[in-house]
């Protein structure tokens, strides 16, 4: 930690975790205010002030979380703010050249959670993503600020895509599940149960939806059954499981034939279940020229807007992203399931089916889980299989 090297400055250990937790969690709050509230319609009607608005959100988390990083964070061994300070330059190219902004700061909060009180941080995301989420809706639907855009079959609920506003949904769901699982009431099941309705329901984005339900289900079996999920045959199936759904996803996208798609039945069946979905892998990911950096937009029209995760980071982020992004993932499943924390491995199989139908895996908004990047970046191979990681549910025994 920097800040102890200056005894003049040091405010003791106490005070010092304690700015640590407030300059994350006011860090926390502005990411969430600037995806939630200025990552919406509101930058047709007010760009010049949404502009501003997101500089200065944007700058001010940066500050804070890299004040976390450089003077509040305590690294028990010299390679650890080396590979702090390599991820970081990594993930700033990487976010310039693929103009994906959220990239860089999803690395931000990832190494900036160390040491941080998850339960506490959670509390904030919820806050800050409900208050945000209402706030939209508010200004969407009683004021001219957001006005509806027209895209496809629904309505877009202030966020230009029914979609962007299912990612905003599935993350406040995440969180609430998560923070409150050891603790469940019934009043959460019903809360988590009427939002995932709603989802399916109402904006219809389905992405999400079914990751709610996925969770649910999970959730509700876990209850009854804790050992189902406690095993080393299902730690292996949820490491396969990433790795399955994206050579499905190469698969589908390559032979799926789009001007005559009657020759794989079942293939044209299932993608019409899933929205269209192979057409769109083969037209955007397989007519891309991809590249060890990437760069290529995966946002945006339905030319290069690309809903699959698997896919849409090898395009972005290119051959070496692609690469670093599934070690990390994996190496997150691993020490999971090494430490037997089931209930967060059961959380990011629901993730991994949303990023198999979405491409939002850095939002924040949608990712409460880059809370857990401190298992990854910090927490030694060596770390004995029964010590616990820094997570939020209690470990299985």
């Amino acid at each position: 930690m920097l800040l102890q090297r200056f005894t003049l400055l040091d405010p003791g250990q106490a005070r010092r975790q304690a700015l640590a937790q407030r300059f994350f969690g006011a860090a926390l709050a502005l990411l969430l205010i600037l995806s939630e509230v200025f990552s919406s319609n509101i930058q047709s009607t007010l760009p010049g002030f949404s502009h501003l608005a997101r500089l200065a959100l944007t700058g001010g988390a940066v500050l804070l979380l890299g004040a976390k990083v450089v003077l509040l964070t305590d690294y028990e061994r010299r390679w650890q703010p080396v590979l702090a300070a390599l991820v970081l330059v990594y993930t700033a190219f990487a976010a310039w050249h693929g103009d994906d902004v959220w990239f860089f700061l999803a690395a931000l909060v990832g190494l900036g959670a160390k040491d941080i009180d998850l339960h506490r941080a959670l509390r904030v995301y919820l806050i800050a993503a409900v208050a945000g989420l209402l706030f939209v809706q508010l200004l969407h639907f009683v004021t001219p600020l957001m006005p509806y855009n027209f895209y496809c079959r629904n309505w877009d609920f202030g966020y230009g895509h029914y979609n962007g506003f299912g990612a905003r949904l599935v993350g406040v769901f995440f969180a609430w599940a998560w923070l409150r699982h050891d603790r469940m009431r019934w009043f959460d099941w019903a809360g988590l149960a009427a939002l995932f309705v709603f989802t399916y329901k109402v904006p219809g984005s389905r992405g999400a939806a079914g990751a709610m339900a996925a969770l649910l289900l999970l959730f509700a079996v876990q209850r009854f059954l804790p050992r189902l999920f406690d095993n080393r045959i299902w730690y292996a199936l949820i490491l396969a499981l990433p790795i399955v759904l994206a050579g499905f996803s190469l698969y589908a996208g390559y032979v799926y034939n789009p001007e005559w798609p009657y020759e794989r039945m079942a293939l044209l069946l299932l993608s019409i279940f899933l929205s269209g979905r192979f057409e769109i892998w083969h037209n955007v990911f397989w007519g891309s020229e991809l590249s060890w950096l990437g760069g290529l937009p995966t946002d945006g029209d339905e030319h290069s807007a690309i809903d699959n995760t698997f896919l849409a980071i090898p395009m972005n982020k290119g051959y070496l992203g692609a690469i670093l992004v599934a070690v990390f993932f994996l190496l997150l499943l691993w020490r999971l399931a090494k430490h037997r924390h089931a209930t967060e491995m059961l959380c990011l199989v629901a993730f991994t089916l949303y990023l198999f139908m979405e491409n939002k895996p850095f939002l924040l908004s949608a990712d409460p889980f880059l809370l857990l990047a401190p298992c990854v970046f910090f927490a030694g191979a060596r770390q004995p299989a029964d010590q616990p990681l820094p997570v939020v549910c209690r470990r299985h025994r």
